[in-house]
């Protein structure tokens, strides 16, 4: 079997030309913890607050690896190779019907260069190989830039806008519904 087939082996990076995504560890709670003090990113997340000191980066850091460990998340970190910078994180979260929630957030210095798609389409890429499906994802209505992402990873719109809570905005806001419907060819 061609290795590019082969099930991935979850506890190693997955590799792009440009990208790493690796499993996270505390020492990234630095990068984190700085790329989410920004209103921009946090208030595009479900899960993280406003600010997001140090301390709090490295409970969501230790959160998602025992969410791996305990449930089966797959949550990694967007690392560029070049200068091995921390840019964000992305990942894959099963869910009690069956499906798996996708979800990314990167850092803004890191927006409009093709890295979110990338990444995205490298973790799905391994999803696809290890078997997990149906896949599925939402964006805040105000952000529509993260569905151009999805929508580019073979994810179409469902009609469903629920009125879904972010803790970087400590509100809730609509967000329009996705599932990844067909696996591109890029």
């Amino acid at each position: 079997m061609h290795a590019d087939n082969a099930i991935p082996d979850w506890t190693r990076p997955l590799e792009s030309e440009r990208l790493s995504l690796r499993p996270l560890t505390l020492e990234d709670a630095g990068w984190i913890a700085q790329g989410t003090t920004n209103r921009k990113v946090t208030d595009m997340t479900g899960r993280i607050p406003y600010p997001n000191p140090p301390l709090g980066a490295e409970l969501y850091v230790l959160t998602c690896q025992a969410a791996e460990a305990n449930r089966g998340d797959r949550v990694r970190a967007i690392i560029r190779k070049a200068d091995r910078a921390g840019m964000g994180m992305i990942g894959l979260h099963p869910r009690k019907d069956g499906a798996w929630e996708f979800g990314y957030w990167l850092g803004e210095p890191y927006w409009s260069q093709g890295y979110a798609s990338e990444a995205a389409q490298l973790l799905l890429n391994a999803a696809d190989r290890a078997g997990i499906a149906p896949i599925v994802a939402g964006h805040y209505a105000d952000n529509p830039a993260s569905g151009r992402v999805l929508e580019k990873c073979g994810f179409v719109y469902t009609g469903e806008v629920p009125i879904a809570f972010s803790s970087g905005r400590m509100a809730s806001a609509p967000c329009p519904r996705m599932v990844r419907a067909a696996v591109p060819t890029l």
